[in-house]
């Protein structure tokens, strides 16, 4: 079982920098008779939740995006800024530059976007999707749950011992983002059908303006070399 939590933004201050450099131009174009074109970008996190025990290096458009080490089962690269549009996605496997998988991803402008590397073998596959962030002024927290397990059951999301948060989510499919007590939780995952817990992730402070993915990930009955079901908690801002 396993069981992890991990921030991916390295320098939150990304965030708001971008957020206030948005501000500042819109207001300078705003009293500029030329105004100057804001450059469009797009901010993608990479994770690797492919049940096995490979480590991978991640290419974007030909140039390495792990640039620490290859990325091991629940890694993750951090949130990079890239620019909008199509780009190409290449997983190799740590000691060869053969591609593994490789897939077009497609980034809209001012988007914030997280891609899962899920499943194995021929049915290796990306999972991508958006980053509705909650707001960072919120007294509220924010989480989301992702259900990337490919033989778990639809799952619900809860505090142990106590009532659900997120429910009924099967292989691939998300909640959005919703607000929560800030405050320490033991999550769990349980399953819908028979309410039977199956795993818990660490205890953890929730904070106020802070929003958080929780994904289940491995598998409920692992084969050699293959990592057994758990979880992660990534934070994201």
């Amino acid at each position: 079982m396993n069981i992890s939590i991990q921030p991916t933004i390295k320098n939150l201050k990304r965030f708001s920098a971008f957020t206030l450099l948005s501000i500042s131009t819109l207001v300078l174009n705003s009293c500029s008779k030329d105004p100057v074109p804001t450059p469009e970008i797009a901010y993608l996190n990479i994770t690797n939740t492919s049940p096995t025990t490979a480590t991978f290096n991640i290419y974007m458009d030909q140039s390495a995006i792990n640039t620490g080490g290859a990325v091991p089962y629940n890694g993750t690269t951090g949130y990079f800024q890239t620019s909008p549009g199509t780009h190409s996605i290449k997983f190799t496997t740590a000691s060869s530059s053969a591609s593994i998988i490789t897939k077009d991803v497609v980034l809209e402008a001012n988007t914030i976007n997280s891609l899962f590397l899920i499943d194995k073998g021929t049915n290796m596959d990306f999972f991508k999707i958006k980053d509705n962030l909650g707001s960072i002024s919120s007294t509220k927290a924010f989480v989301r749950f992702i259900n990337l397990s490919p033989d778990a059951p639809a799952l619900d999301l809860a505090v142990k011992e106590g009532a659900v948060i997120i429910e009924n989510k099967a292989y691939k499919t998300n909640s959005e983002f919703i607000e929560v007590e800030a405050k320490t939780y033991i999550l769990q995952f349980r399953n819908k059908a028979t309410g039977t817990p199956l795993a818990d992730l660490s205890s953890m402070e929730l904070k106020a303006g802070k929003s958080y993915t929780v994904i289940s990930t491995g598998l409920i009955t692992p084969g050699d070399a293959e990592q057994g079901f758990g979880g992660k908690i990534i934070i994201n801002q």
